[in-house]
Protein backbone atom coordinates (compact mmCIF):
# COMPACT_ATOMS: atom_id res chain seq x y z
CA UNK A 1 0.00 0.00 0.00
CA UNK A 2 1.56 3.80 -1.24
CA UNK A 3 1.88 5.87 1.86
CA UNK A 4 2.57 9.64 1.93
CA UNK A 5 6.50 10.24 3.00
CA UNK A 6 5.64 13.90 4.27
CA UNK A 7 4.12 13.09 7.23
CA UNK A 8 7.32 13.79 8.77
CA UNK A 9 7.11 17.63 7.51
CA UNK A 10 3.67 18.25 9.83
CA UNK A 11 4.26 20.37 12.63
CA UNK A 12 1.16 22.60 15.07
CA UNK A 13 0.03 25.07 13.02
CA UNK A 14 -2.95 27.26 12.87
CA UNK A 15 -4.79 29.34 10.51
CA UNK A 16 -3.33 32.52 9.89
CA UNK A 17 -6.24 34.42 8.60
CA UNK A 18 -10.10 33.87 8.88
CA UNK A 19 -10.64 32.76 5.16
CA UNK A 20 -8.30 32.69 1.84
CA UNK A 21 -5.43 35.25 2.78
CA UNK A 22 -5.10 36.46 -1.08
CA UNK A 23 -8.71 36.94 -1.71
CA UNK A 24 -9.24 38.67 1.70
CA UNK A 25 -6.70 41.49 0.39
CA UNK A 26 -7.94 41.31 -2.89
CA UNK A 27 -12.20 41.50 -2.03
CA UNK A 28 -12.77 38.42 -3.96
CA UNK A 29 -14.76 35.01 -2.98
CA UNK A 30 -13.85 31.37 -2.44
CA UNK A 31 -15.80 28.43 -2.41
CA UNK A 32 -13.79 26.08 0.04
CA UNK A 33 -10.93 26.94 2.46
CA UNK A 34 -7.62 24.71 2.72
CA UNK A 35 -4.84 25.35 5.39
CA UNK A 36 -1.10 24.63 4.71
CA UNK A 37 0.16 21.94 7.31
CA UNK A 38 3.97 23.62 7.25
CA UNK A 39 3.11 27.24 7.84
CA UNK A 40 -0.39 27.63 7.98
CA UNK A 41 -1.12 29.50 4.88
CA UNK A 42 -4.85 29.50 4.50
CA UNK A 43 -6.39 29.52 0.39
CA UNK A 44 -9.09 28.40 -1.91
CA UNK A 45 -9.64 25.40 -3.25
CA UNK A 46 -9.59 24.05 -6.48
CA UNK A 47 -13.06 24.80 -7.57
CA UNK A 48 -12.49 28.50 -6.31
CA UNK A 49 -11.30 30.95 -9.22
CA UNK A 50 -8.36 31.80 -7.98
CA UNK A 51 -7.33 28.11 -6.70
CA UNK A 52 -5.06 30.01 -3.91
CA UNK A 53 -4.03 26.75 -2.29
CA UNK A 54 -2.15 24.98 -4.85
CA UNK A 55 -0.42 28.12 -5.89
CA UNK A 56 0.64 28.07 -2.52
CA UNK A 57 2.20 24.64 -2.92
CA UNK A 58 3.88 25.85 -6.42
CA UNK A 59 5.55 28.85 -4.68
CA UNK A 60 7.02 26.99 -1.70
CA UNK A 61 6.73 23.21 -2.42
CA UNK A 62 4.86 22.76 0.93
CA UNK A 63 3.48 19.27 0.54
CA UNK A 64 0.55 18.54 2.54
CA UNK A 65 -3.13 20.96 2.89
CA UNK A 66 -5.92 20.51 5.12
CA UNK A 67 -9.10 20.87 4.61
CA UNK A 68 -10.83 23.49 6.69
CA UNK A 69 -14.55 22.71 6.42
CA UNK A 70 -16.47 22.07 9.49
CA UNK A 71 -17.48 18.26 7.90
CA UNK A 72 -14.30 17.05 6.51
CA UNK A 73 -11.32 15.61 8.15
CA UNK A 74 -8.37 14.87 5.46
CA UNK A 75 -5.28 16.04 3.81
CA UNK A 76 -3.94 15.80 0.60
CA UNK A 77 -0.67 15.71 -0.30
CA UNK A 78 0.37 17.77 -3.53
CA UNK A 79 3.59 15.77 -4.75
CA UNK A 80 2.27 11.70 -3.29
CA UNK A 81 -0.87 12.82 -4.71
CA UNK A 82 -2.54 10.76 -1.81
CA UNK A 83 -5.57 11.19 0.44
CA UNK A 84 -4.67 11.50 3.65
CA UNK A 85 -6.84 10.41 6.52
CA UNK A 86 -6.64 12.73 9.68
CA UNK A 87 -6.41 9.66 11.92
CA UNK A 88 -2.68 10.72 11.48
CA UNK A 89 -2.76 13.50 14.28
CA UNK A 90 -4.31 11.17 16.66
CA UNK A 91 -0.65 11.16 18.68
CA UNK A 92 -0.67 15.09 18.45
CA UNK A 93 -4.53 15.38 19.52
CA UNK A 94 -4.45 15.34 23.04
CA UNK A 95 -2.96 18.88 23.74
CA UNK A 96 -4.10 20.65 20.53
CA UNK A 97 -7.82 21.50 19.77
CA UNK A 98 -8.68 21.70 15.84
CA UNK A 99 -7.73 24.10 13.88
CA UNK A 100 -10.80 24.92 12.45
CA UNK A 101 -12.02 25.78 15.96
CA UNK A 102 -10.37 29.08 15.35
CA UNK A 103 -12.09 29.98 12.55
CA UNK A 104 -15.79 31.92 12.65
CA UNK A 105 -18.86 30.49 13.02
CA UNK A 106 -21.78 32.19 11.05
CA UNK A 107 -23.19 35.49 12.65
CA UNK A 108 -19.99 35.72 14.23
CA UNK A 109 -18.39 37.29 11.32
CA UNK A 110 -18.87 37.95 7.43
CA UNK A 111 -20.11 35.13 5.32
CA UNK A 112 -16.42 34.41 4.25
CA UNK A 113 -15.91 32.03 6.56
CA UNK A 114 -17.49 28.63 7.06
CA UNK A 115 -19.83 27.07 4.06
CA UNK A 116 -22.12 24.64 6.19
CA UNK A 117 -23.56 21.31 3.67
CA UNK A 118 -26.72 22.39 3.40
CA UNK A 119 -25.69 25.74 1.45
CA UNK A 120 -22.41 23.67 -0.34
CA UNK A 121 -25.74 21.27 -1.74
CA UNK A 122 -27.16 23.80 -3.42
CA UNK A 123 -24.46 25.82 -4.57
CA UNK A 124 -23.72 23.08 -6.69
CA UNK A 125 -26.96 22.90 -8.10
CA UNK A 126 -27.45 26.84 -9.31
CA UNK A 127 -25.95 28.71 -12.12
CA UNK A 128 -24.78 31.41 -9.88
CA UNK A 129 -22.96 30.31 -6.44
CA UNK A 130 -21.72 33.04 -4.79
CA UNK A 131 -20.83 32.23 -1.55
CA UNK A 132 -20.52 36.07 0.31
CA UNK A 133 -24.14 37.19 -0.53
CA UNK A 134 -26.59 34.30 -1.48
CA UNK A 135 -25.40 32.12 1.77
CA UNK A 136 -27.42 35.52 3.36
CA UNK A 137 -29.96 35.72 1.25
CA UNK A 138 -30.92 32.29 1.75
CA UNK A 139 -30.30 32.48 5.22
CA UNK A 140 -32.67 35.81 5.45
CA UNK A 141 -35.60 33.64 3.71
CA UNK A 142 -34.92 31.09 6.56
CA UNK A 143 -35.59 33.28 9.15
CA UNK A 144 -38.90 35.16 7.52
CA UNK A 145 -40.37 31.29 6.89
CA UNK A 146 -39.51 30.46 10.79
CA UNK A 147 -40.26 33.80 12.76
CA UNK A 148 -43.02 35.51 10.17
CA UNK A 149 -44.42 38.68 11.26
CA UNK A 150 -46.61 39.76 14.06
CA UNK A 151 -47.68 36.25 15.04
CA UNK A 152 -48.29 35.00 11.21
CA UNK A 153 -46.72 33.21 8.78
CA UNK A 154 -46.31 34.97 5.34
CA UNK A 155 -44.57 34.22 1.59
CA UNK A 156 -42.53 36.39 -0.04
CA UNK A 157 -40.23 35.84 -2.74
CA UNK A 158 -36.62 36.79 -3.83
CA UNK A 159 -34.68 36.58 -7.03
CA UNK A 160 -30.60 37.06 -7.01
CA UNK A 161 -28.69 37.74 -9.84
CA UNK A 162 -29.18 39.08 -13.32
CA UNK A 163 -30.87 41.99 -11.77
CA UNK A 164 -31.01 44.10 -15.16
CA UNK A 165 -32.63 40.90 -17.02
CA UNK A 166 -35.59 40.70 -13.96
CA UNK A 167 -36.05 44.37 -13.55
CA UNK A 168 -37.16 44.37 -17.39
CA UNK A 169 -39.39 41.03 -16.50
CA UNK A 170 -41.16 42.89 -13.78
CA UNK A 171 -43.06 45.96 -12.96
CA UNK A 172 -43.54 47.96 -9.66
CA UNK A 173 -46.67 47.07 -7.59
CA UNK A 174 -46.48 50.17 -5.15
CA UNK A 175 -44.03 53.08 -5.22
CA UNK A 176 -40.74 51.21 -4.87
CA UNK A 177 -39.85 51.79 -0.21
CA UNK A 178 -36.27 51.15 -1.09
CA UNK A 179 -35.92 53.61 -4.13
CA UNK A 180 -33.34 56.82 -3.14
CA UNK A 181 -31.28 54.76 -0.50
CA UNK A 182 -27.69 54.57 -1.06
CA UNK A 183 -26.20 50.82 -2.27
CA UNK A 184 -24.13 50.59 1.04
CA UNK A 185 -27.78 50.82 2.79
CA UNK A 186 -29.42 48.33 0.75
CA UNK A 187 -26.67 46.19 1.01
CA UNK A 188 -28.06 42.07 2.07
CA UNK A 189 -25.78 41.33 4.87
CA UNK A 190 -26.39 44.98 6.50
CA UNK A 191 -27.89 44.07 10.08
CA UNK A 192 -31.00 47.35 9.45
CA UNK A 193 -31.42 46.52 5.90
CA UNK A 194 -32.20 42.54 7.02
CA UNK A 195 -35.04 44.14 9.94
CA UNK A 196 -36.75 46.17 7.30
CA UNK A 197 -37.19 43.35 4.37
CA UNK A 198 -38.86 41.09 6.91
CA UNK A 199 -41.03 44.14 7.61
CA UNK A 200 -41.97 44.53 3.73
CA UNK A 201 -42.01 40.77 3.25
CA UNK A 202 -45.70 41.31 4.21
CA UNK A 203 -46.58 43.36 1.39
CA UNK A 204 -46.82 41.41 -2.39
CA UNK A 205 -44.16 41.54 -4.47
CA UNK A 206 -40.80 40.28 -4.95
CA UNK A 207 -37.25 41.51 -3.60
CA UNK A 208 -34.97 41.70 -6.61
CA UNK A 209 -30.93 41.47 -5.58
CA UNK A 210 -27.62 41.72 -7.74
CA UNK A 211 -25.05 39.75 -7.83
CA UNK A 212 -23.19 42.14 -5.68
CA UNK A 213 -25.68 41.81 -2.82
CA UNK A 214 -27.54 45.03 -3.74
CA UNK A 215 -31.41 44.96 -3.25
CA UNK A 216 -32.16 46.55 -6.37
CA UNK A 217 -35.89 46.78 -6.35
CA UNK A 218 -39.00 45.83 -3.76
CA UNK A 219 -42.66 44.87 -4.41
CA UNK A 220 -41.97 43.46 -8.03
CA UNK A 221 -45.07 41.65 -10.20
CA UNK A 222 -43.04 39.28 -11.97
CA UNK A 223 -44.12 39.45 -15.62
CA UNK A 224 -42.23 36.08 -16.83
CA UNK A 225 -44.25 33.40 -17.35
CA UNK A 226 -42.15 29.89 -19.05
CA UNK A 227 -44.52 27.46 -20.37
CA UNK A 228 -42.91 24.63 -19.76
CA UNK A 229 -42.39 24.89 -16.06
CA UNK A 230 -43.45 21.84 -13.98
CA UNK A 231 -44.51 22.20 -10.56
CA UNK A 232 -45.55 19.73 -7.77
CA UNK A 233 -48.93 19.50 -6.69
CA UNK A 234 -49.27 22.56 -3.55
CA UNK A 235 -47.24 24.89 -5.07
CA UNK A 236 -48.92 28.33 -6.13
CA UNK A 237 -48.37 30.96 -8.38
CA UNK A 238 -45.30 32.50 -6.12
CA UNK A 239 -43.75 29.48 -6.86
CA UNK A 240 -44.76 29.66 -10.30
CA UNK A 241 -43.35 32.95 -10.54
CA UNK A 242 -40.19 32.25 -9.06
CA UNK A 243 -39.62 29.19 -11.18
CA UNK A 244 -40.43 31.31 -14.62
CA UNK A 245 -38.29 33.98 -13.37
CA UNK A 246 -35.54 31.51 -12.87
CA UNK A 247 -35.98 30.37 -16.46
CA UNK A 248 -36.38 32.98 -18.83
CA UNK A 249 -33.13 34.79 -16.66
CA UNK A 250 -30.45 33.60 -14.89
CA UNK A 251 -31.75 34.26 -11.78
CA UNK A 252 -32.04 32.29 -9.22
CA UNK A 253 -35.46 32.50 -7.36
CA UNK A 254 -35.57 31.63 -3.54
CA UNK A 255 -39.73 31.70 -2.47
CA UNK A 256 -41.07 31.77 0.81
CA UNK A 257 -44.04 29.82 1.36
CA UNK A 258 -46.92 30.55 3.90
CA UNK A 259 -46.18 26.27 5.00
CA UNK A 260 -42.68 27.49 6.52
CA UNK A 261 -40.73 26.11 4.00
CA UNK A 262 -38.17 27.82 1.83
CA UNK A 263 -37.34 26.69 -1.73
CA UNK A 264 -34.61 27.15 -4.78
CA UNK A 265 -35.07 27.38 -8.17
CA UNK A 266 -32.78 27.73 -10.62
CA UNK A 267 -33.41 27.15 -14.76
CA UNK A 268 -37.00 26.91 -14.55
CA UNK A 269 -36.29 23.73 -11.61
CA UNK A 270 -36.47 22.84 -7.98
CA UNK A 271 -33.06 22.74 -6.88
CA UNK A 272 -33.55 22.26 -3.24
CA UNK A 273 -36.32 22.60 -0.17
CA UNK A 274 -35.10 23.91 3.08
CA UNK A 275 -37.35 23.39 6.57
CA UNK A 276 -35.96 26.37 8.52
CA UNK A 277 -34.50 24.04 11.37
CA UNK A 278 -32.86 21.99 9.40
CA UNK A 279 -30.96 24.58 8.11
CA UNK A 280 -30.02 26.51 11.71
CA UNK A 281 -29.00 23.20 12.83
CA UNK A 282 -26.46 22.92 9.66
CA UNK A 283 -25.04 26.15 10.43
CA UNK A 284 -24.31 26.07 13.93
CA UNK A 285 -22.51 23.58 15.99
CA UNK A 286 -23.25 21.72 19.51
CA UNK A 287 -20.40 22.88 21.48
CA UNK A 288 -20.84 21.31 25.18
CA UNK A 289 -17.42 21.80 27.19
CA UNK A 290 -18.00 19.01 29.52
CA UNK A 291 -18.47 15.13 28.26
CA UNK A 292 -22.36 14.86 27.03
CA UNK A 293 -24.93 12.28 26.82
CA UNK A 294 -27.43 11.67 23.59
CA UNK A 295 -30.75 10.75 24.16
CA UNK A 296 -32.62 9.80 21.04
CA UNK A 297 -37.13 11.09 21.37
CA UNK A 298 -38.40 9.94 17.82
CA UNK A 299 -35.76 11.58 15.25
CA UNK A 300 -34.43 14.16 17.51
CA UNK A 301 -31.16 14.06 19.33
CA UNK A 302 -31.21 15.52 22.66
CA UNK A 303 -27.65 16.40 24.29
CA UNK A 304 -27.07 16.97 27.47
CA UNK A 305 -23.90 17.46 30.05
CA UNK A 306 -22.91 14.64 31.98
CA UNK A 307 -23.34 15.48 35.90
Amino acid sequence: MTTCTHLEQFRIVSPKTQGCEACLQSGEDWVHLRMCLSCGHVGCCDDSKNKHATAHFRSTQHPVIKSLEPDESWRWCYIDELLVSDDVESHEASNVTSSTQSLPLPKQASTNGHTRGMFKSICRRVRRCDKKNLEPLIELAVEIAREGREGRRIGTLFTFGDADAVLKHSRPLILDPLAGHTEEERQIRDVNLRGTIKELAQLDGAFVVSDQGIVVSACRYLDAMASDVVLSYGMASRHLAGASISQVTDAVAIVVSESSMVRVFDDGKLVAEIIPELWLMDHYNVQLSKPYEEEHVGDLAVLTAKR
